[in-house]
């Protein structure tokens, strides 16, 4: 906060209480706010409410000061704040946007079946239109990262089948229209994979599309079948026996090896898609 701010800001709350000054404290405290100075504002709106604890914009200081905190990246304390703000306003017309933020934090930390969870009370409470379509959008997301695609598709549907017209509606259009063109997407089953490398060592792998792994998976066990037969018919039991328990081991761990190659493959594709989603999401013009 600059020195000439702070001698505004002095200059403004020594004057007397009156409606007029009372406007034009919280305009301070907001015009800092929507320039992006998020300490300065906090400070302004901490000493509106220090100054003016009984206006109508009690609860806008309030949220605006959660929201200070979310834009700079203390989400901790953010929650924190929102939470609060929803027991001290529960009729403030703030209180869906609050309870959407919370979703929104929950979210950023990874915690989407909690988000899904808050955003879904909040739908059942809410009365904006803008508000309930965020929140249609955000569990959307929620859904894309568990990879649950048919719900992720749902809800994008139910943000364009609200009458906003916001560049929200038309990137809700479109990630849901890519999500179901991808959802087949080109996944192998980890059974399939397993089974097919028990009845030939190899084509679990090559079923995969890691041919070379699977080549060499069947020419070991060739070779391992090969060396046991021989020792049989040499009658080199002893070493018959050893080289069926190595050749056992390899084996199973080829089995293994093929069901952990699909898991893989099935979670590299669904991440690729996240990532390509996030792009798409990022290229919607405003």
């Amino acid at each position: 906060m600059t020195t000439a701010s702070l001698l505004i800001s002095i200059i403004v709350f020594a004057t007397s209480g009156t409606a007029e000054e009372t406007i034009q404290q919280y305009s301070y405290a907001e015009q800092l706010f929507k320039s992006g100075d998020y300490q300065a504002a906090r400070r302004e709106y901490k000493r509106f409410l220090f100054y003016q604890p009984n206006t109508e914009f009690t609860d806008v200081a309030d949220y605006r000061i959660a929201q200070s905190y979310y834009y700079q990246n203390e989400p901790d304390r953010a929650e924190r704040l929102f939470h609060e703000f929803l027991a001290a306003h529960p009729n403030s017309p703030f209180r869906f946007q609050s309870q959407l933020m919370i979703g929104q934090l929950q979210f950023d930390s990874g915690a989407y079946s909690l988000a899904r969870t808050t955003l879904f009370e909040l739908l059942h409470i809410n009365e904006h239109t803008e508000v309930e379509a965020a929140a249609h959008y955000l569990r959307g997301w929620c859904y894309i990262h568990t990879n649950d695609w048919n719900k992720a598709i749902t809800e994008l549907r139910r943000v364009d089948t609200l009458q906003i017209d916001t560049s929200q509606r038309k990137e809700a259009r479109q990630l849901a229209d890519m999500l179901l063109k991808e959802t087949l997407l080109p996944h192998k089953s980890p059974q399939m994979a397993e089974w097919l490398s028990t009845i030939v060592p190899g084509s679990g792998q090559i079923y995969v599309g890691s041919v070379k792994e699977g080549i060499l998976a069947a020419a070991l066990s060739g070779t391992f079948i090969y060396l046991a037969v021989d020792a049989i018919r040499e009658r080199r039991y002893v070493d018959c026996t050893g080289i069926a328990l190595v050749g056992w081991q390899f084996y199973w761990g080829n089995r293994i090896n093929a069901r952990q190659l699909a898991s893989e493959h099935n979670k590299n594709h669904e991440q690729k898609l996240i990532q390509t989603l996030k792009r798409q999401a990022k290229a919607v013009s405003p």
